[in-house]
């Protein structure tokens, strides 16, 4: 079974929303650097519609900063794996789509493949994941704002679980990056 590391950005009140984030070098950095550890990179539609009007293109983009030009090219190469229930709207070479028949068939995906997986953001996705505890660690990147929109992080978790912290760390001035892993 892989293992599934979840990173999710969020505002300090537990707020889920694109406006609520750093987009900064060292944010783009951790970010290259868990897609580096891992083997496939597994999404929600909705992050998918988010990263794809971007993303696919920035590998051709010389203008950006070396981080950036090296973060597009690993999201282009890393397998993609899209939880959705209808065909996508934008093409993403090396993109698979796992049909959203409930958190069963992503639980059948995750026995099914080896390594490790990394979910990023996805937070509907991500707390039926955990709600089936299938979630091996969590990487909390904490943004330096009080959100007011979009969902929130776990919403719709009923059981409770017991974290471990692993590390904590700065990731620039404002943004602090929580692992945790669970205890069973």
């Amino acid at each position: 079974m892989a293992h599934l590391i979840y990173s999710l950005n969020m505002s300090l009140n537990g707020y889920c929303h694109p406006e609520d984030r750093v987009a900064d070098q060292s944010r783009y950095e951790y970010a290259l650097e868990v897609l580096l550890s891992a083997d496939a990179f597994l999404l929600e539609r909705a992050t998918y519609d988010l990263l794809t009007p971007y993303w696919p293109d920035a590998v051709s983009k010389s203008d950006l900063p070396k981080y950036m030009q090296y973060l597009a090219l690993e999201l282009q190469s890393i397998p993609k794996y899209v939880v959705s229930s209808q065909p996508l709207r934008y093409a993403w070479h090396n993109t698979e789509v796992i049909c959203s028949e409930g958190i069963a068939q992503v639980s059948q995906f995750l026995n099914g493949i080896s390594g490790t997986v990394v979910l990023f953001d996805s937070p509907a996705l991500g707390a039926a994941l955990v709600e089936a505890a299938l979630i091996d660690e969590y990487h909390l990147l904490v943004m330096p704002f009080i959100g007011t929109q979009e969902k929130r992080a776990f919403e719709g978790v009923t059981t409770r679980q017991k974290l471990a912290l692993q590390d904590a760390k700065k990731l620039n001035k404002d943004m602090a990056l929580l692992k945790y892993t669970p205890e069973y």
